[in-house]
């Protein structure tokens, strides 16, 4: 199944950690593995710009659908001397060629440019009779430095035959700029060099060790704790006598390799053993578990599924071509009016406009299509995801919302104009015979059929809803209408409905077919049916090829469908739906909130977008996931620079109108401390795991344990002793946060749990209950955020903790690579699985953590490639 070579490599790489053995610092902004278009990367939209004062985004479509790139410009208004300020950001040093496209228009100025400061060109005379594009302006060449690049259009006057706007003032539309490089363009991101981790010296024959020699270092460091009269946790590992024992006992056998992975035994304050011993054991325990794995485990069954309501959404969409959903979806945060997710550009922009939809009630209570009513949001299981087969039961109610959702769908009064498949399906020839008109439904159904049930459908289907077609026909006369009720009855059957693969008899493991290959492909990456083409390569057997799956995987990869991966899985491990639960106190946080007509709404409005963005840009410009731990970038709205980095957000103003929630433009901003980037100290993250009136060192730890590490604490107990909700009353008895939580675990059972979790929470202690920087509490008292990470890494701060990460980066890509084969395979990830996680992580860490090698490597993996089906029950 695996090399020797192959088994031991993960020990080698942990015992280089163990050991202080490691390769110097590796820069993981460096990798980059979808190369930028060039042609994209050269063009900036006036509208995508930073704007600020009167300037704003104007739909040009209304004019001319097709004149303005994208749609739309930015449009400023002023007085005579006012001036529009704006910028762009250049990707690298060099010599350009500039050229600027505006808008002329009766009511538009006469205009100075200037860049960076010198004037670059006067007298831009924008007047025009009618509303149209400007002659192009070239600029000339240019030498441009690397970065921000400051613009600056000052209105200096207008023409004679303007028409003023608003009495004394002129406008101005800008509708992109471009640069065009001259010089040769060196490649940008040269591939990192291969991983290097030098454990020469340090290999162990693990086939050698025996559990016999190994009894001594376990007497003396284990069977203290747990063995004979003492078993802490029920663990007696003293009656394991053999290895048998531990083959018999794989779950106790796999906890005991995973406390002894992450120096959790022995504990802290207990005798620690040497590398050579810690190493002995982990090899042995490892041992155990792969022999289980090869000669005895099987994957665990598969587990027929309803699609949750995102992936009914999108498969309906995709179904019959929509323009865009059948309903509003909170469980769908980002929403943007001119797309900007095009992954197979390699560039994400450095401005997006967008909106939040799961915290923005007009948002959620758009009505896409009138009649159309979501059915219930599927939650997400404990620790997990919303696509588990043991959680999306159907119930008789539910049955029967699906089946007026699927009529409801075809027979909104929008629904003609707004599929693009109306004229192909749902019409035909006026004056058709009528068996004319069943012959083409019928040819119509069987093309539907396959992919809306994933499959081939017999003749017994086909004829089924033919059947249903030819009443329809009968009672309305109406090719239209029968064809919808056909195909509103087929959006509710238990075959589009269900996620399903094939039973055999027996419960040997099995290859996936092509058509199910091709369905959990598609529902992994789009959240949704598999296309015509990856349904033709199913059909005619050449998914099953490795070259052509692997080409599949690329292009589901590069369709902006693969945004799904942020809608969904992101949003699920990052657990940012908690985020709109969190309500800190309105009087202590005040800046929070703000008064939008006759309700209060929340920052987090804007926060939740910034981990989503930055896992956009990872996965469009294929860089490493590593950067979710520490990235030297962000995207933030203006809002958001203020609530980051001022003492006073939003300035002098009040409640009503605080801070802008509609759709705007967040930007790529560098960020010139550690202290900001990545996931870990967003203030979404942040805000959502504090309490009302303080942080919650707790709750941040268990998130950082869950999702960083994937290992979820154990459930608290029923009863916990009650602590001071606020932090002043604590602080009031000259105590600190962490301080009082330590008197707080007087039981021994909690405090084994809390040492695990609460130092990741501590390290988080400088960011207050909103996720803003603080050098010390309120009272004055100093903040210690210092901590240990399993037992090894030490660190004084949440640079400190970040730094361990990147030095044991094989501790977050594991975790990741696990959730994220958990969320393809829509299912619980169990000792079967362990072969599949180490392969994955050594070639995630080969490509120092690149995005599409942890999504290839689990696409390939054996246990998404196979299948182990249930028998049927007995008679």
């Amino acid at each position: 199944m695996f090399s020797a070579a192959h088994q031991f490599l993960p020990f080698l790489l942990l015992l280089a950690v163990v050991t202080g053995v490691v390769a110097k610092p590796f820069d993981y902004h460096s990798v980059r593995g979808r190369k930028a278009n060039p042609e994209l990367d050269s063009k900036y939209e006036g509208e995508s710009a930073p704007l600020r004062g009167s300037a704003r985004v104007q739909s040009m479509t209304v004019f001319d659908p097709n004149a303005w790139s994208g749609g739309a410009h930015a449009l400023w208004h002023g007085k005579i001397g006012d001036s529009m300020q704006t910028s762009i950001r250049v990707k690298q040093a060099g010599r350009y060629r500039v050229a600027l496209q505006l808008t002329a228009a009766p009511d538009y100025g006469r205009f100075t440019l200037s860049w960076n400061g010198q004037e670059l060109r006067n007298r831009i005379d924008l007047y025009d009779s009618k509303v149209r594009l400007a002659d192009l302006i070239d600029l000339g060449e240019m030498t441009l430095q690397e970065g921000t690049q400051n613009l600056m259009f000052t209105l200096t006057g207008a023409n004679s035959n303007a028409v003023a706007y608003r009495v004394d003032q002129y406008l101005l539309g800008w509708d992109y700029l471009t640069l065009e490089r001259l010089d040769p363009d060196p490649d940008p991101d040269p591939d990192p060099d291969p991983l290097e981790v030098d454990a020469e010296g340090y290999a162990i024959d693990s086939s050698a060790m025996t559990l016999q020699d190994l009894r001594p270092i376990m007497a003396e460091y284990c069977h203290r704790c747990h063995g004979g009269e003492k078993t802490k946790g029920k663990i007696d590992l003293k009656s394991l006598t053999g290895k048998q024992d531990f083959l018999e006992d794989i779950e106790l056998t796999r906890k005991t390799l995973e406390a002894l992975e992450y120096h959790e035994m022995p504990p802290g304050d207990e005798e620690q053993l040497s590398s050579v011993e810690h190493a002995q054991l982990i090899a042995l325990f490892r041992g155990y578990v792969d022999e289980y794995v090869q000669t005895t485990s099987s994957l665990p069954f598969s587990v027929m599924r309803r699609m949750n309501r995102y992936e009914y959404n999108n498969a309906v969409r995709d179904l019959l071509s929509l323009k865009g959903d059948i309903f509003a979806l909170p469980e769908k945060p980002l929403r943007a009016m001119v797309p900007y997710f095009e992954p197979a550009s390699g560039r994400f922009p450095d401005t997006v406009r967008v909106a939040n939809r799961a915290l923005g009630k007009n948002m959620i209570e758009q009505h896409i299509l009138t009649g159309v009513t979501p059915f219930a949001i599927d939650l997400q299981a404990e620790h997990g995801f919303n696509n588990r087969g043991e959680e999306l039961s159907l119930s008789p109610i539910l049955l029967e919302s699906f089946l007026t959702l699927g009529r409801s769908i075809v027979h909104a009064k929008e629904f003609d104009d707004y599929t693009a498949v109306f004229e192909a399906l749902f019409q035909c020839d006026a004056g058709l015979p009528i068996l004319e008109q069943r012959a083409l439904a019928e040819k119509h159904l069987q093309t539907l059929l396959e992919r809306a049930f994933r499959g081939r459908s017999d003749a017994t289907v086909v004829g089924r809803y033919l059947e249903y077609f030819d009443k329809e026909q009968e009672r309305t006369r109406s090719f239209t209408q029968s064809m919808k009720a056909v195909v509103g009855a087929l959006l509710a059957s238990p075959r589009f409905i269900y996620v399903t693969e094939g039973t055999p008899i027996d419960q040997q493991e099995t290859s996936l077919t092509g058509y199910e290959l091709a369905t959990r492909l598609s529902f992994f990456l789009w959240s949704s049916i598999p296309d015509p083409e990856l349904l033709t390569l199913a059909r005619n057997g050449e998914l099953l090829k490795p070259n052509v799956y692997r080409g599949q995987i690329k292009r589901l990869l590069e369709d902006p469908r693969s945004q799904a991966l942020s809608q969904s899985f992101a949003r699920q491990w990052l657990r940012l739906d908690q985020l709109i639960t969190a309500v800190p106190d309105f009087e202590r946080f005040e800046e929070y909130y703000a008064r939008i007509g006759c309700e209060q709404w929340k920052f987090g409005l804007q926060t939740m977008l910034e981990p989503l963005l930055l896992f956009e840009s990872i996965l469009v410009e294929d860089r490493s996931i590593m950067l979710m731990v520490d990235a030297n970038y962000s995207y933030r709205s203006d809002e958001m620079v203020s609530w980051y980095g001022e003492d006073n957000p939003f300035g002098e103003r009040g409640n009503r109108n605080r801070f802008d929630t509609h759709i705007q433009n967040f930007n790529r901003r560098n960020l010139e401390t550690r202290r900001e980037g990545g996931v870990i100290t967003s203030a979404a993250t942040l805000t959502m795991t504090s309490s009302p009136l303080r942080t919650n060192p707790i709750n941040r730890g268990s998130w950082v344990a869950t999702v960083i590490f994937n290992r979820p604490p154990p459930p608290p107990p029923d009863v916990i002793p009650e602590i001071e909700e606020d932090d002043a009353a604590i602080e009031a008895q000259g105590l600190t946060l962490r301080q009082r939580l330590v008197q707080h675990q007087v039981n021994p059972s909690c405090v084994s749990c809390h040492q695990k979790i609460d130092p990741l929470g501590f390290a988080l202690e400088n960011y207050d209950a909103v996720g803003r920087w603080r050098d010390q509490y309120r009272s004055g008292l100093p903040i210690d955020a210092a901590g240990e990470l399993f037992g090894e890494a030490k660190f004084k701060d949440i640079v400190g903790l970040k730094d361990a990460l990147l030095e044991n980066s094989d501790w977050f890509m594991r975790a990741f690579s696990e959730h994220l084969l958990s969320y393809a395979l829509g299912r619980e990830l169990e000792v079967a699985d362990t072969p599949a996680i180490e392969r994955i992580l050594r070639k995630v860490q080969a490509d120092h953590g690149k995005f599409s090698t942890v999504v290839f490597e689990v696409a390939t993996s054996y246990p998404f490639l196979h299948k182990t089906n249930q028998s049927p029950p007995n008679d």
